[in-house]
């Protein structure tokens, strides 16, 4: 312990600055001190008296040894840092292990000054070690409740995060509260292993003025799962830098990191996007899993006679195919899935995008980062040098590389390219108008448009029965209004009532009648007709059916294809059905 006269001085400024305890109660405790001429510290004193509780005076004491004071969850402890010390050594000195961090242990004790102590935990575990402190009893009840093979030995992995807690409960104070003065690099290697579980996209960092608002994105939504110290903004954006291998950078403006890494088992990878803001860094960590990056081709949502086609086109291995959708539409997915689903041992499977997604096994993949060139169309050109079977363009594709993806398809290539577009119809008259209709009928085999919307939750899936306004809607649209089903929301889909996504999608064939209107230059209103008369049905159509199949509810594809052309009329909320 320090010296009684040195902590007496320091515990009782710190208590009386921090408004814990009045002047008057000071010198009470000091009085009671020394006319009982007793051994016990200050602090112990001024507990006895009731003037301050054990946490508020370890609290004082802790920040006088410039040490962090954590109330302690078993959240915060890692069983693997558990087993660093043995039980009986914890037992006996009062102390908890609760993580590791490269080559530093991080233990709680109930004496932060006792620096004999320190040592003699640094010897037995064999590892530098960092101490934070935490009251007695508070350590001995999480060595109960943490016992290997008790019930919290397994919560480590386990921010204990609520998506649909209460706003006050994601506040600073309780953050402050569960977590103390947590360093960066634990909390971002929580948040990644809570993501991961949680099932999301991405992880957002939006620091504010006095609160850092942290978001998951999970089936395409955002959810506030953290309301920590705007403070932490700046470290847990290094922290998440240091795991993709840019330290240093992820402050920088829109500087993008990527690294494959393995939490809980599987391998993801983080892309890292970060951009200075005016409370600091506002940092984006994309998080794509393995066994989601490339699903099968029949896992996307595509019904059985339009996978056929398509699997039909795509293996003619020429011509060009287009990939029509928004941003977030899970285009890149398809591409993967595509890619997956040839064979890269017989093929020169090749991509060029904008961002590598994830690493496909068997496939040569390019970005403008790898190539280190901003020139997208040079380094294609360079690319077709390296005679690929099949070329996928992602997130790529301007007037330039347009025009290289028809030269490409021409010589007896399958060509995949992106194309931002509203349906098939509007990315085959977007794309033409780049590269020419002479020059893209005889190339083009077909548009593959697409939507994603979020799926009715299997463990909550009920029986809806639509307001009579809607039903009447619903009736006209799809001829029944019966079999709807809704989610009721339970802890298997965090009580959003959803649990993933699906595609909606559109396939539009380039067969002769329609490849000669290309030529001829219609727009796409005339391809969109054109395509109806054929037979071949719109996204709506794909999206009314799964209404009907009671996969996902009305209101999701209404949002998934609002602007998109060819809606139902009967979809339209008419001034008689609103006022009903």
């Amino acid at each position: 312990m320090l010296p009684a006269t040195k902590q007496r001085a320091r515990l009782g400024d710190l208590l009386v600055a921090s408004g814990t305890i009045t002047e008057e109660q000071r010198a009470r405790a000091l009085e009671v001190q020394q006319r009982g001429n007793q051994e016990k510290l200050l602090g112990e004193i001024l507990v006895d008296l009731g003037y301050a509780s054990q946490e508020q005076v370890l609290s004082a004491v802790a920040e006088a040894c410039g040490v962090p004071f954590v109330r302690l969850t078993p959240e915060l402890v890692d069983p693997e840092a558990r087993g660093a010390l043995s039980e009986t050594f914890c037992q006996k000195h009062g102390v908890l292990p609760l993580f590791r961090i490269r080559d530093v242990l991080t233990v709680a004790v109930p004496e932060p000054a006792n620096v004999f102590l320190v040592d003699e935990i640094a010897q037995s575990a064999g590892i530098n070690v960092q101490i934070v402190a935490a009251t007695a009893d508070n350590i001995y009840q999480m060595l109960e409740q943490t016992q290997p093979g008790g019930q919290g030995a397994g919560a480590a992995d386990d921010l204990g995060l609520d998506l649909q807690a209460p706003e006050a409960l994601r506040r600073t104070e309780e953050y402050e509260a569960l977590y103390g003065n947590w360093p960066p690099e634990k909390v971002a290697d929580l948040l990644l292993h809570e993501a991961v579980r949680s099932g999301a996209e991405a992880i957002h960092l939006e620091p504010d003025e006095k609160v850092l608002r942290v978001r998951f994105r999970i089936d395409g939504v955002l959810h506030v799962v953290m309301r920590p110290p705007a403070r932490l903004a700046s470290g847990l954006t290094a922290a998440l830098a240091d795991m993709v291998g840019a330290s240093g950078q992820a402050g920088a403006p829109d500087v993008r990191s990527s690294a494959r890494v393995v939490v809980q088992g599987q391998a993801v990878q983080m892309h890292l996007a970060s951009l200075e803001g005016a409370y600091g860094p506002r940092t984006v960590a994309r998080i794509v899993r393995e066994d989601q990056a490339a699903p099968p081709l029949e896992k996307l949502g595509c019904e059985f006679n339009l996978l056929d086609r398509f699997r039909l086109m795509a293996g003619g291995l020429r011509g060009l195919v287009l990939v029509a959708g928004p941003r977030a539409s899970g285009v890149t997915t398809t591409l993967y899935s595509v890619l997956k689903d040839l064979d890269p041992v017989r093929l020169n499977l090749c991509t060029f995008e904008a961002c590598i997604g994830f690493h496909l096994p068997g496939v040569n993949q390019f970005s403008p980062a790898t190539c280190g060139v901003t020139d997208r169309a040079a380094a294609i050109g360079r690319l077709l040098l390296h005679e690929p079977d099949v070329l996928a363009l992602d997130g790529i594709l301007d007037e330039r590389v347009g025009r290289l993806a028809v030269e490409a398809a021409m010589d007896d290539r399958l060509v995949f390219a992106q194309v931002r577009a509203l349906d098939a119809a509007d990315a085959v008259a977007r794309f033409g108008a780049w590269v020419g209709r002479d020059a893209l009928a005889p190339v083009l085999r077909g548009v593959l448009a697409q939507r994603l919307v979020r799926t009715i939750c299997p463990a909550c899936k009920a029986p809806y029965e639509a307001p009579a306004p809607v039903r009447r809607r619903i009736q006209e649209t799809l001829g029944s209004a019966d079999g709807l089903s809704k989610g009721r929301g339970c802890a298997a889909c965090r009580h959003t009532g959803f649990r993933g996504r699906i595609g909606l999608f559109e396939l539009l064939l380039l067969e002769p009648p329609l490849a000669d209107l290309v030529r001829q230059g219609a727009d796409a209103d005339r391809l969109r007709a054109a395509a109806r008369d054929a037979g071949l049905p719109s996204l709506w159509v794909d999206g009314i059916n799964k209404v009907r199949a009671g996969i996902t509810p009305l209101d999701e594809v209404l949002e998934a294809l609002e602007g998109c052309p060819g809606r139902p009329a009967a979809l339209d909320p008419a001034p008689d059905r609103a006022q009903a």
